[in-house]
Order: C-alpha cells, then structure tokens, then sequence
C-alpha cells in the first residue's frame, strides 16, 4: 500500500468520526493558542521590565557603606580619586540621597531628592528632551536649581517644556524655591504603574544643596569603561576605598546592571509557570487524541482485519493511525497558531512593543509541534492496531 493510499484511507476515518475528530482538533487549538498567547505575552512584559529599568538609567557600580563607622561618609573627592587612579573607573559621581515633598500651587507630593554633580549625564543613562543638565559652577555654588522628569513635569504644568519653571521642594522639613533647568525622558513608567501613587517621584538636585557639609555623600555611583568585568573592578573599588583612602566601616560594592539581570530571572520564573500551564493543556490535547484513536482502533477492528487479510501490511495500517494523528494535531496547530496570531496582532495596534516579537517564529514553530506530539501520542493506537489478529478480529 503506497503512502497515497494510507493518507486517503487516514483522512477518510478522520471524516467517519467527525464529531470526534473536531473535538480532537479543537482542543490542540486551544492549547497551542494558549501557548503562543502566554509565550508572546511573557516576552512583552519582559521587554516592558527591561525597559522600565533601562529608564532608571542603572549601570555599572554604586559604592555604600552597608555598616557605617563612627561618622563615615563619602565625598566626592574619593570620587574623583576613584577616576584618576583607577583606568577600569571611566566616571565617579558623589550621590546624596533624600526624601520630602514638593509643591506648586495647586499640586503637591512625595519625592525622592538624588543630590549629584555635573557628571550625572556621564554616570546614568538620562535622556534629556529639554533645558540643561548640572553644571560644576551651580554644584559649587549650591545653587537651588532641580531636574525633573517628563512626567512630574506633566503632572505639574500639563506640558513637558517647563525649563524656567519654579518648584518648591521641602527638603529636611525646610520649604525653599527650586529653579527647572532640565527635563529628563520619564523614568520609573513601568514601576509607577505597579505601585500607582505609592511610588515617589525623583528630582534630581545638586548634592551641595542635600549635604550639611559640601564634601559629603551616601553613595558613590560608577560608571566603568566599556566591556569592565564588573566584579573585578567592583573588588578594585572596594580595595582602593578601604587601603587608599581610610574610608571607615564595611564599604558594599553593587552592580547597578544586575538588576536588569534580576529582573530577567524573575520573569524567567514566572514565564515558566505559565508556559507549564499552557503546556499541561497542550499534553491533555494530546492525549485526547491518543484516546480517541484508540477508541478508533477499537471501532474498527473488522475493518482492520479485512485490510491485513487482503494484504496490507502491518507498517501500512501503522502509517494510516499516524498519519491520522498528524493531520489532526498539525490542523489544530495550524488554527490554534492562527487565532493566537491574530489576537497579538488586535493587541499589537494598542502595545506598539509587542509588534517587536517575531509571530512568525511562533506561527512555524507551534504547529510543528504539534505534528510532532500528533506522532508521539498516535504511537500507542497505531501499534496496537497493527498487533491484531486479522482472523481473530474478523
């Protein structure tokens, strides 16, 4: 029996059992539909994750004294140290951080205050859109002047361009005058959305102005040279802080690009939760397919009997079970992928970021499997059939 006739034969016992075969392909449908959505969706939100911290501007290393000594602060002068000893330390910025509230006339909120210097566009990926960022003169000078991003500008005044605009900024519970001399791209977009208005806003401040004594800092933000193994020079930083410079307590060296890492591996987990949801429905689908072949097989043992005694082969009759499972799973796959790419693609007009994901590595790779497991699991009926007695059976 040629390969023709047991697709033929294959077919024309899918179209004997209709009601049953469409239940079969239904349900690989819907499982491979529920695979690519969660897949797709997971990347998406990946992506999402990845570029919300990437607005942060986080990279390279921040140094902190996780067990402060008696009266042990940073300053800047260790870090300019750090960038002229140190060729791995490409830039240094002194940090101070703080907290308060600011305030216009008719808003008010909390915020977070980074008090850095004029390296700040050297040392975090900031996109400016407007206006300027710090200069050495206004650091010196302690001058009240702030940067903020697109969207407290929003908030505030209802457009994105407000250099020139005073803000009043209660910093250690004393209320001064800030002058807007830079807008930054929005920062925190994605993380304000999961903490709503429980996440503070950032302002950006020289550190003169956070620091009772000019030289001070909390931290010291790092930015190596292109390619630096991070540990390695996070050791070196470390060594030359506690040798070089007398800096006392237990100083912590960080990787600010870890977090993206963290990051990663925390949607990694919950991709893989989810995609083995989707895939115990994808198994389940198979498996009804397996059960109703055998079922099948059941059926139509005379039949079976009738073509092993006019001559047929026992690969043929092995051939017409697989070929039926195939044909099934691989439509399923085929519709199931279909639906799924038409929904992302309905999504993809709202999320322009999700029309990034390549569906069309999705729309090949779903239905493969699924001919694959239409193999796999039309195995079982398959052998058993081809194991029958043709004169028992008839």
């Amino acid at each position: 029996m040629s390969r023709r006739d047991c697709l033929r034969l294959a077919l024309r016992q899918a179209r004997g059992t209709l009601l049953r075969s469409a239940i079969c392909v239904a349900s690989v449908a819907v499982g491979v539909c529920a695979m690519l959505l969660i897949v797709c969706t997971v990347a998406f939100g990946r992506a999402q994750v990845r570029e919300g911290l990437d607005a942060l501007g986080v990279s390279g290393l921040t140094v902190y004294l996780e067990k402060p000594g008696s009266g042990a602060v940073f300053s800047a002068a260790q870090a300019d140290a750090l960038e002229e000893n140190l060729p791995v330390v490409a830039r240094a910025m002194a940090i101070k951080a703080g907290s308060g509230q600011f305030r216009t006339g008719h808003e008010q909120g909390a915020a977070v205050f980074f008090g850095v210097d004029e390296r700040l566009g050297e040392v975090m990926r900031l996109g400016l859109l407007h206006g300027s960022l710090f200069r050495a003169r206004q650091i010196d000078n302690a001058e009240r002047v702030a940067v903020i991003d697109a969207s407290l500008a929003q908030r505030l005044f209802r457009r994105d361009n407000v250099v020139g605009k005073e803000l009043r900024l209660v910093i250690g519970g004393e209320e001064q005058p800030y002058k807007i001399i830079g807008v930054i791209s929005s920062q925190a977009s994605l993380l304000s959305g999961i903490a709503g208005p429980f996440m503070p806003n950032m302002v950006y401040v020289p550190y003169t102005c956070l620091a009772t004594d000019a030289g001070q800092a909390d931290q010291i933000f790092i930015q190596c040279i292109a390619n630096a193994d991070l540990d390695a020079a996070g050791a070196q930083v470390e060594r030359f802080l506690c040798e070089r410079q007398q800096v006392g307590g237990e100083i912590a060296v960080k990787s600010l690009s870890g977090a993206l890492d963290t990051a990663d591996e925390l949607v990694g987990l919950v991709t893989l939760a989810f995609f083995s949801i989707a895939a115990i429905a994808f198994v389940i689908a198979m498996l009804g397919v397996c059960g109703s072949l055998l079922a099948a097989a059941d059926e139509r043992r005379p039949d079976i009997g009738i073509f092993l005694a006019i001559g047929a082969r026992r690969k043929d009759i092995i051939r017409i079970f697989l070929y039926q499972s195939m044909s099934l799973c691989l439509l399923g796959g085929l519709l199931g992928s279909g639906a799924g790419c038409a929904l992302l693609w309905a999504l993809a007009q709202r999320l322009p970021l999700l029309a990034s994901i390549p569906l069309w590595q999705a729309a090949v790779a779903f239905p493969a499997a699924a001919g694959l497991g239409g193999t796999v699991c039309g195995l079982l009926p398959a052998l058993r059939a081809s194991r029958l007695d043709p004169i028992e059976v008839m």
